[in-house]
């Protein structure tokens, strides 16, 4: 009889242990998705986070300088197997190597370059071939400085620099820039959920706004 009853005590007990661990699993689990909502909201860099998404991790205003690191990553393209791309969630590649028309040129990606000149942001690609060896290409968009002029940009027809270059692969340079600004606005725009509204070089630095998506009709 007592042994029973000692039994019965123990299961008891073991059972009380067993309902305090598990509210205390509900506990934890509860507080670690407030920390990562909370983390959500607050995001990172200079411009808000919205709650929909991870951390924002493009700020609003980038120094010229700085502006070659995002557009890198998106100049590496997608390689001709059709993988995906590897600059902006992996590795970036120092080089690549642009194939249009039989022709080929060897695009060194880690030579990028921006600036800003007054409301001019300027991109410099290193090319390559036999011809030139490795020399500069340079990009220039005449961006303006208010946030209302949306994805607009104007530029030379050709980019600066060698003229063999320039005439041969100077329109695919000045696209591949444009489409690399172009994605960063996008991302930095997924980033808060909103969509990308336009580019300005505003005190010197490039601007990325982002809003909500335009309404048709």
């Amino acid at each position: 009889m007592l042994l029973a009853i000692l039994l019965g005590n123990v299961v008891a007990t073991l059972a009380l242990i067993l309902v305090i661990v598990a509210v205390t699993l509900v506990l934890v689990l509860v507080l670690l998705r407030l920390v990562r909502r909370l983390a959500r909201m607050v995001g990172t860099g200079d411009g808000p986070g919205t709650g929909t998404g991870p951390p924002a991790t493009i700020p609003d205003h980038l120094d010229g300088a700085a502006i070659a690191g995002y557009l890198t990553a998106r100049l590496a393209g997608t390689p001709a197997d059709g993988s995906a791309a590897s600059g902006v969630s992996g590795t970036t590649p120092a080089e690549v190597v642009w194939v249009d028309g039989g022709d080929e040129v060897l695009v060194h990606l880690d030579g990028t370059s921006t600036q800003i000149v007054g409301q001019t942001v300027l991109v410099s690609i290193d090319l390559e071939c036999d011809q030139t060896g490795r020399t500069p290409l340079v990009v220039a968009f005449a961006l303006p400085s208010t946030q209302e002029a949306g994805l607009v940009v104007a530029t030379d027809e050709y980019p600066r620099g060698n003229g063999l270059l320039a005439s041969r692969w100077g329109p695919a340079v000045q696209a591949a820039a444009w489409s690399a600004m172009l994605t960063l606005a996008d991302d930095h725009a997924s980033e808060r959920g909103l969509a990308p509204r336009g580019l300005a070089v505003t005190s010197g630095r490039l601007h990325l706004i982002a809003g909500s998506p335009l309404a048709i009709g």
